[in-house]
């Protein structure tokens, strides 16, 4: 769907379709949740609202852990609106007063019980449904479907086990599926019609969002898990040897292990990018917009061979390595290679890098990892971060070992005849024990190939997004975020996708003191926020210690002494400047539009969080706001700062981009 008018500043909320709360919602947010959204975003004048994905993802809680690019998720289908659940309407009711009263969403209770329910309502209409013209139709016409029926058939005959533990199954062809939906056809169908009753909820929803005046923006994430209906199906299209993940940075020491299988684009481009192209399609039932989950993986995405833990072990691809002749010719010789990318170290040296450890422990870490003390070699069955982390001593002794292990310059390739530099070669103490003239060597060489990778990239890039920004008429958006190389401003542009500016993060990290962007200087074609799903909100930011609140309230412009705590009057003048930026969208978490009012600060900020990066835990993709979605439009507080903050955006004048 189109995006429509961009004549003018525009503002929106950003909240996950699980934490709304409504009349008829039972635990979780669901589809129909979105028209009296909608209409409390109209209300204020809001013009956009901004979802995390939707797709199924079973049992896990996480949106981006999807077991199928295509199919949406049953736990957002409202049941009273099921033809059928009145049948069980004092069941439904009697679970919608005791999923109500739970803080946050316990997704694997909610989850069940709506499939379960789901099902009831699915066995006393099996008769009707089976012969039904519309649901066979449906399922014909969305050529997805009927694989991801039979895996979702066979996982759960597998007591959700990944397919790769099946006892069959495991290279399904064709006939296999057909197979699959004639031996089990009745659960089959109920898999289709669960996905065909969501369809037309969601799609009810997005009608209803057209007539308000209120447009949707999803999110595609680039990545799609390994047990999920895809990778079961289409094999060919994905990498089962490496993990996606990304490199170390200020926020991960070790880096991220998304555990993701990455892509074979080579695959994909031989059948014109299609099951891409069908993606996007799918989306655009639905979405007027929609963001790409780490644009940057589509430049280059950071690659971690299958049996490490970390991220600490990838390299990016595509990349150019450097050749072995291109370093024997600058004097590193093949024993050197050797060294730099596995080098030795002798026992009284790693003794007393442990040294406070006891000897015992050093001699039976070394029997157990390397066969041998008297020389520090990696074994290949023992030599990764997997078998490290594995063993049941403390974490200290065990990172230690990590850094050993890490101590290397190059990663070979798979052939051996290139290598490609380690995240940290700089500060690894291998480089210290070189000659001098090799160290010049290495640093000449790495900094050269570090060059070499923007047109690779930007080339890369061109060709893969050019497939999103041209297959539909959505309007795209980016997130942006990471170690971002110098050709994605150029690229992002060129295709008209509007780039990400979360406002803690932008920064001029290259300048003393990382002074924060003015909001002027932010980029016409972007969207601006103040916080996102996997960071605190800004209550939440405030009271985090290591924040510097002085230089933060310089930047919003805001005059006084620097609050120790957030209160609606100083969240008001900080969102005033935040929405002066120059983006074209300003989409805020709905949580940072609640700190306008005091009716919403007994909630503490630290539970307004959406998910915390690296951690797992019932904390994580639960948030539920504090009333019920019809509720808002009697918030006259709130909604009166809300509508003048949108307008006074709304009316800045707006000049050719």
């Amino acid at each position: 769907m189109k995006y429509g008018d961009l004549s003018y500043f525009q503002t929106g909320v950003a909240i996950p379709l699980f934490s709304l709360r409504s009349e008829n919602s039972i635990g979780v947010g669901d589809f129909l949740d979105l028209i009296p959204l909608a209409k409390w975003a109209r209300s204020v004048d809001m013009s956009v609202i901004q979802i995390l994905p939707v797709n199924d993802t079973g049992y896990e809680s996480s949106p981006y852990s999807a077991r199928s690019a295509f199919a949406l998720n049953p736990i957002f289908i409202n049941l009273q609106a099921v033809d059928g659940s009145d049948t069980f309407s004092s069941e439904i009711l009697e679970k919608q007063r005791e999923f109500e009263a739970m803080p946050r969403v316990d997704y694997y209770r909610v989850s069940s019980w709506k499939r379960a329910m789901l099902r009831k309502i699915f066995d006393i209409r099996y008769k009707e449904l089976s012969t039904s013209k519309a649901l066979a139709s449906w399922t014909l016409a969305n050529e997805w479907v009927r694989p991801y029926a039979a895996y979702c058939v066979l996982k759960a005959q597998h007591n959700e086990c990944s397919w790769k533990d099946w006892e069959g199954y495991q290279e399904p062809s064709e006939k296999d599926i057909e197979a699959i939906w004639k031996k089990f056809k009745k659960d089959a169908i109920f898999q289709a019609w669960m996905q065909w009753e969501a369809e037309a909820q969601f799609s009810h929803a997005v009608q209803e969002l057209q007539k308000i005046g209120v447009r949707l923006k999803g999110d595609i994430p680039i990545l799609i898990n390994e047990d999920s209906a895809d990778v079961w199906y289409d094999r060919a299209y994905f990498s089962l040897a490496d993990r996606a993940g990304a490199p170390p940075d200020m926020y991960s020491a070790a880096g991220q292990n998304w555990g993701f299988p990455t892509y074979r684009w080579d695959v994909l481009e031989q059948t014109n990018f299609e099951w891409w192209r069908r993606r996007l399609r799918q989306a655009a039932k639905f979405y007027n917009a929609y963001r790409i989950d780490h644009v940057l993986g589509f430049f280059r995405i950071w690659k971690i061979p299958q049996q490490e833990v970390t991220g600490m072990l990838g390299r990016f691809d595509p990349c150019v390595p450097i050749s072995r002749a291109t370093l024997n010719n600058a004097g590193l010789c093949n024993e050197s290679l050797e060294y730099l990318k596995n080098p030795n170290y002798g026992y009284d040296q790693l003794k007393e890098f442990l040294s406070e450890f006891t000897d015992a422990a050093i001699q039976k870490y070394l029997k157990t990892l390397y066969g041998t003390f008297d020389r520090y070699v990696f074994k290949d069955e023992c030599a990764s971060e997997r078998f490290i982390c594995s063993l049941e001593e403390p974490q200290e002794f065990k990172d230690r070992l990590l850094k050993l292990y890490w101590n290397r310059i190059f990663v070979p390739s798979s052939a051996g005849d290139s290598f490609y530099p380690f995240w940290s070669w700089y500060n690894q103490p291998v480089l210290g024990t070189m000659p001098q003239n090799e160290q010049e060597a290495i640093r000449r060489l790495i900094a050269e190939n570090q060059a070499a990778q923007e047109d690779l990239w930007r080339d890369n890039a061109l060709k893969l997004l050019n497939v999103l920004a041209n297959e539909t008429d959505m309007l795209v958006c980016a997130e942006d975020l990471g170690a971002v190389p110098q050709c994605v401003p150029f690229v992002l542009n060129k295709l008209n996708i509007l780039a990400l500016r979360v406002e803690r993060w932008t920064r001029n990290w290259n300048s003393p003191y990382s002074p924060y962007y003015e909001m002027g200087e932010y980029p016409r074609l972007s969207v601006c926020t103040s916080s996102c799903h996997d960071t605190s909100t800004l209550r939440g930011l405030w009271e985090e210690a290591d924040f510097d609140k002085e230089l933060y309230w310089g930047h919003a412009h805001q005059v006084g002494m620097v609050p120790q705590t957030l209160n609606p009057d100083s969240v008001r003048g900080i969102l005033s400047n935040l929405l002066s930026a120059n983006s074209l969208l300003c989409i805020l978490p709905i949580q940072d539009f609640f700190a306008l009012s005091n009716q919403f600060y007994s909630v503490p900020a630290s539970e307004e969080r959406v998910n915390v990066p690296g951690t797992v835990g019932p904390h994580n993709w639960s948030y539920r706001i504090p009333c019920k979605v019809e509720e808002l439009p009697d918030a006259w507080t709130l909604n009166f700062e809300i509508r003048n903050l949108v307008n006074e955006r709304k009316n800045r004048p707006i000049w050719k981009i």
